[in-house]
């Protein structure tokens, strides 16, 4: 699916449930998305030694800069910091549905203002490929649904991470299709 239209409306209706689920299990889906990564760490790296390859040729035409270089590599490291991230941001209190405000205006009538999901988020990001993982467990977390668009530099890897994540979400019925 690559029209951006097509792809913003399933987003905006997938968001639509994502505001609903409850805490339990977005809590759930975090630590499987973690667990699922973990358990395919040889794998993004695998993927990631083809980026680095063409990274490495674009850093001596100077296509790149060695900085730009660093932040490409997803080494065991960088990866199980990801995935602690993922497990961290499980542990969070769930930002929605908070009272903020409550006042009663007139017999009867309350104010409240109450914490909610904005809905869709775009991200667009260049080599860093740990975006994914990270942007994923926060809209999840926050039950909003997002658009991810990675640079060329990564493609490779953020397939590959990008196909753990939405295999694993494809486990839970009630999380829909097209929120991430």
């Amino acid at each position: 699916m690559t029209n951006i239209h097509e792809i913003a409306t399933l987003a905006k209706k997938a968001s639509v449930v994502t505001a609903t689920l409850g805490e339990t299990l977005k809590n759930e889906i975090l630590k499987k998305i973690a667990y699922n990564l973990e358990k395919n760490i040889s794998e993004i790296i695998e993927a990631n030694k083809s980026d680095l390859e063409n990274a490495r040729e674009d850093l001596e035409c100077e296509k790149i800069s060695q900085s730009v270089f660093n932040r490409i590599k997803a080494d065991k490291n960088k990866l199980s910091d990801m995935i602690h991230g993922i497990r961290d941001v499980a542990k969070l209190e769930d930002p929605t549905n908070k009272v903020l405000f409550k006042r009663e205006l007139s017999d009867g009538l309350i104010l409240k203002k109450v914490t909610c999901p904005i809905g869709v988020i775009g991200v667009i990001f260049e080599a860093r490929p740990d975006v994914i993982a990270q942007i994923s467990s926060l809209a999840i977390k926050s039950g909003n649904a997002v658009i991810l668009k990675g640079g060329k530099e990564t493609d490779t890897t953020n397939s590959v991470i990008f196909k753990i994540i939405s295999e694993t979400l494809s486990e839970f019925k009630e999380f829909p299709k097209y929120a991430i």
